[in-house]
């Protein structure tokens, strides 16, 4: 399943400050490709844990967990809680909206001030992206063959 940008108005509605990256951004900063995902880095705190825990319910946000059904052989998915939220800097995430990473840091700069680098985003329509200078050090910092290859294709900062 494509995502689609209804996780982002669910998270709008819902006050869960947030900044969009991956290939989302990378859209959004003029190269056009695929994405299987949405990224998203999200400013944590104890109100917004909670608005994001409603946000997740809306959609029906589920994790994959390590237990194998004896059924099907299929990992289990199990619905996403205030508890799990609470303890996980990364989720990784299906809804009924498409795939959805939440990240409560920077990738690539664990020590970076998220509300720093969510004031240095750039918003549209009511949405914020992540800044191309950022986008280009997350890139690099990756370093995988895809963000190689976008890197290539971004405009300069």
């Amino acid at each position: 399943m494509k995502p689609d940008s209804t996780l982002f108005e669910v998270l709008k509605r819902h006050g869960v400050p947030f900044v969009v990256v991956g290939g989302f951004a990378v859209v959004f900063h003029g190269h056009i490709r695929q994405t299987e995902d949405i990224d998203v880095v999200w400013v944590r705190n104890p109100q917004t844990e909670v608005a994001l825990s409603h946000a997740l319910a809306e959609i029906g946000a589920e994790y994959i967990g390590k237990e194998i059904d004896p059924a099907t052989r299929i990992e289990r998915t199990y619905p996403v809680t205030l508890g799990y939220i609470q303890t996980r800097p990364l989720m990784m995430l299906c809804t009924r909206s498409g795939f959805l990473d939440l990240f409560s840091y920077v990738p690539g700069f664990p020590e970076a001030d998220v509300d720093a680098f969510y004031q240095e985003s750039v918003e549209s329509a009511g949405i914020r992206y992540t800044s191309i200078e950022w986008l280009r050090k997350m890139k690099k910092a990756a370093g995988r063959l895809k963000d190689l290859e976008d890197l290539e294709k971004l405009p300069p900062e």
